[in-house]
Parts: structure tokens; C-alpha cells; sequence
């Protein structure tokens, strides 16, 4: 299991994880810490503000015992299951959760997905080119998964009438380039993608790169 995306992850203080925890749509067990030595494992139930400003935390125990504590009197969280927070462990940086499903795309194995999938972006396109762009990371292949999906989309759209088809067609390569920012260009066929593709991927993506399409082809 490749563990580089712990590299990711960023100092941040017991009650701004908890908040982190707490804003999770799916249960995250933690352990928590407190002043006076004891600790509690499990999930938080809600965090509430009183009118004092101050915070309280209502956590349930593995052993389905219900715990009320001040936020002022924890002293360490430990996340235990730190894949399905890399995300916000990582603010932004990781784009997805790890999961046994993506954690172990090699290269190859992306390479090869590429190559089998270029077709459905048209029987012109001869290559989608990823040499100019990192592959080091796990989230770097995965990040450049997604542009594909995002692209493919977009062609999709693009190309439901005879106008679009026309004006795709006259694309028959695909380069992904590393950038700060997000850009697209068109020049002898090739349509190059400049993206950060170590950063988190844009939330509306295949939005993004439709409306920059639309403006070159």
C-alpha cells in the first residue's frame, strides 16, 4: 500500500478537526484526549455552542455509551480510520478519500487505462499524452483519471450536433501539462491541458473545461 499521501496532510488544531469529523455525512471513528487523563473513542453525535461561547461535544463510545465533554478540555484527537479524512486532513491537497478500490493505480495500470478508453473520445484521437505531467503520487494518477472522465464528458456534450463533431474533429491528440492554473490550448491538432494536477481537482471540473473548449474550438 502506497502511504505517500500521509506527506499531505497539515498541523491543525483538536477543535478544528473535530469539526472536520463532525461535518463527515459518513460515521468517523476517533479518540479523544482530555485534561485530566481519560479519553473517549467513537463518534461524535453533535458540537454545540452555549451562550457563553462556550463549546461542547456529545460523543458515542464503541460500547454505545454517550459522553458530554468541553472543547476547552481536550488535549489530543487521534483519527483512526485517516483514509476517509485525507481530504480535509490534507485541505484540499488529496482530492479523494483513499479507498482499497484507488489505492494501488500504478502508472502502468493508468497508462493502460488511457490507452483503452482514448476512444471514447473520438476515433481521431490518436494519443492522450500524460509525459509532461507527474505521475509520482497516487493522487497525481488518480487527479489525471479524473481529467479524462471530466474531458470525456465534456466531449460528449460537445459533440452532440454536427457543428461540435466538426469542430472536435479536427483534434487528434490530447497532452496533460503541469500548471498553476488551468488552462487549455489548441495548436497543429493537439489540444494541451495545462492543470495542477497535484493540487485538488476544481469541484465543477468538466464545467470548466467545457466553457474553455467552447472558446477555442
Amino acid at each position: 500500500m502506497e502511504k505517500s499521501f500521509y506527506k499531505a496532510f497539515v498541523a491543525q488544531t483538536p477543535e478544528e478537526v473535530l469539526h472536520l469529523v463532525f461535518k463527515k455525512e459518513e460515521d468517523i471513528i476517533i479518540t479523544v484526549s482530555l485534561n485530566n487523563g481519560n479519553y473517549v473513542e467513537g463518534i461524535i453525535l453533535d458540537i454545540t455552542k452555549d451562550n457563553d461561547h462556550q463549546k461542547s461535544v456529545c460523543m458515542l463510545s464503541l460500547e454505545e455509551q454517550v459522553y458530554f465533554f468541553n472543547m476547552h478540555t481536550i488535549s489530543l484527537v487521534t483519527i483512526k480510520q485517516p483514509k476517509k479524512m485525507v481530504v480535509e486532513l490534507s485541505k484540499g491537497a488529496i482530492s479523494r478519500p483513499i479507498s482499497s478500490a484507488n489505492e494501488n493505480l500504478t502508472v502502468l495500470q493508468l497508462k493502460r487505462w488511457l490507452n483503452a478508453e482514448r476512444i471514447a473520445l473520438g476515433e481521431q484521437i490518436l494519443d492522450f499524452n500524460i509525459e509532461a505531467i507527474s505521475t509520482e503520487e497516487l493522487n497525481d494518477r488518480l487527479n489525471i483519471k479524473d481529467v479524462f472522465l471530466a474531458l470525456k464528458s465534456v466531449v460528449g456534450t460537445v459533440t452532440k450536433d454536427d457543428l461540435g463533431k466538426e469542430a472536435w474533429s479536427a483534434v487528434n491528440k490530447v497532452v496533460l501539462k503541469q500548471a498553476d492554473t488551468l488552462q487549455l490550448n489548441i495548436s497543429e491538432n493537439t489540444l494541451t491541458i495545462s492543470i495542477a494536477i497535484d493540487k485538488a481537482l476544481p469541484a465543477k471540473l468538466s464545467e470548466i473545461l467545457e466553457e474553455k473548449l467552447l472558446r477555442i474550438l
